[in-house]
């Protein structure tokens, strides 16, 4: 199965935040599964942001070893989600959809479907489109986990 992880997946994740434990719940299963896992490049930018927003504001780590602790954690990321990039039509496309009330969230949804996911992962689904006429199914966690995909 191909899933795209919303941003919000992954900092729990990695960053170890509220929601961290169904997070790891979540990404052994995909690891388990051998699920295709996506994320867009613009996630990326914004993960290594709030990461290192963290480890300035939560740890005592300063300067080479800051930067180093953040280089691991984005190598672990890179080397468990896929990074997808959009083109122009499709960050178009998630401009343009007036579903959206968000357009970062337009974006990640019209990646979802440039890629073929057939899942899109979110703490977030009120943000997104749902029905049985969406091309991409989205879900938080805990309903991917209870295999309601």
């Amino acid at each position: 199965m191909k899933v795209f992880l919303d941003t919000n997946v992954i900092l729990e994740y990695f960053t170890v935040r509220e929601e961290y434990v169904t997070a790891q719940r979540l990404f052994e299963r995909l690891h388990r599964d051998g699920d295709d896992l996506y994320m867009s490049v613009g996630s990326f930018y914004t993960i290594v942001f709030l990461t290192d927003k963290v480890l300035r504001k939560e740890t005592s780590l300063r300067g080479a070893s800051r930067v180093k602790a953040l280089r691991d954690i984005m190598e672990r990321i890179l080397r468990t989600v896929a990074v997808a990039e959009h083109d122009g039509e499709s960050l178009l496309r998630g401009v343009m959809n007036i579903q959206f009330k968000d357009i970062e969230d337009g974006c990640q949804y019209e990646l979802a479907k440039k890629t073929d996911c057939d899942v899109l992962v979110t703490f977030n689904t009120s943000d997104f489109p749902s029905g049985e006429d969406t091309p991409v199914s989205v879900v938080t966690p805990l309903a991917f986990l209870s295999d309601t995909v």
